[in-house]
């Protein structure tokens, strides 16, 4: 074999090995990593000091303030009636939009939307399709807040629900933490 051969299979060796790396070094440099890598800062838990008990009672169709309850899941929260609705609002300080999309399996309607100036989810649990129950979700910093809606002993509707938990998220919206 002749020295130019060798030479040029070297060549071409450290040619694509060089390839290689610089394309390593680009994909680490890709926008594929969690928020605070990609130079962005993370959003921040501006829920902290938010208690559901004090939404104005007016802007969810109620009379009377709320009392506090507690779903099981950790989310501290209050139920108000309002009408022949019950209507909650509970919050997820660490309950982000990418976390309830990766709880999607268990909501029979999942359907992103848009809540006045943040971006939400519209869900019905698997369970309680058809049965007059609805959540908004609304994101608010590195959580989310919820507004759902129990109509189930008024002929059930989910949209009809989903739409009056949708006009009552809209009317919390303004109120909550930036």
């Amino acid at each position: 074999m002749s020295d130019l051969m060798v030479t040029m299979r070297t060549t071409r060796f450290v040619a694509a090995v060089a390839v290689v790396a610089a394309g390593s070094v680009l994909a680490g440099c890709s926008g594929g990593g969690s928020a605070g890598e990609t130079g962005q800062p993370a959003p921040q838990n501006v829920l902290a000091g938010f208690d559901p008990c004090k939404v104005d009672p007016q802007a969810l169709g109620a009379t009377a303030p709320g009392e506090p309850v507690d779903d099981g899941s950790g989310e501290q929260g209050c139920e108000f009636e309002a009408g022949d609705a019950i209507v909650a609002v509970y919050k997820g300080e660490n309950d982000s939009l990418q976390f309830w999309e990766g709880q999607r399996d268990r909501f029979g309607v999942f359907e992103p939307n848009q809540v006045g100036a943040r971006k939400g989810i519209k869900q019905v649990s698997k369970g309680a399709v058809g049965q007059g129950i609805c959540n908004q979700v609304i994101e608010v910093g590195s959580g989310s807040v919820s507004v759902q809606v129990n109509n189930s002993g008024n002929e059930p509707n989910d949209d009809a629900t989903c739409a009056k938990a949708m006009e009552i998220a809209q009317a919390v919206e303004p109120t909550l933490p930036k």
